[in-house]
């Protein structure tokens, strides 16, 4: 019987359609800015931005939906998170039907993700929903 050892490894890919330059995330702003271009989306995308300490960008997950939903797998963000060396995670998606009200499978998933990192001493800083007339923010809506 022949015994095998693997390699988990993470490397950086820059996402073209999300240039950015380690600018720190300091505000609401920021995130919608850097995902302005989910507005235009004809499917639900989710996108998953992982932060150092330093609120900088390490890593991007990007999940494509179907026009009315997106999957979202806590176990793979947190895998994201701990293999990019993230201290915290924003999460990101579009409604393109263009509601920005969280829907109550939103409203549930972003408690499930919030109690696994705070399990794994990640912060999840916050939960955006954007469309084409702006965002919506579970943190500045106290949903957090």
């Amino acid at each position: 019987m022949e015994n095998f050892a693997y390699r988990i490894e993470a490397r950086m890919v820059k996402e073209e359609d999300f240039p950015y330059n380690r600018k720190p995330i300091t505000h609401a702003g920021d995130v919608y800015d850097f995902c302005r271009v989910l507005q235009d989306a004809d499917i639900e995308k989710l996108l998953v931005l992982f932060l150092s300490n330093a609120n900088e960008i390490n890593c991007i997950q990007i999940t494509p939906g179907t026009i009315s939903s997106a999957v979202v797998y806590p176990r793979e963000i947190i895998k994201h998170a701990i293999l990019s060396g993230s201290r915290s995670i924003i999460m990101v998606h579009n409604h393109p039907m263009g509601e920005l009200s969280p829907s109550d499978a939103d409203i549930q998933i972003t408690r499930r993700i919030k109690e696994a990192c705070k399990i794994m001493d990640l912060n999840l800083m916050d939960h955006f929903i954007i469309n084409t007339e702006g965002y919506f923010s579970f943190q500045e809506k106290g949903l957090l």
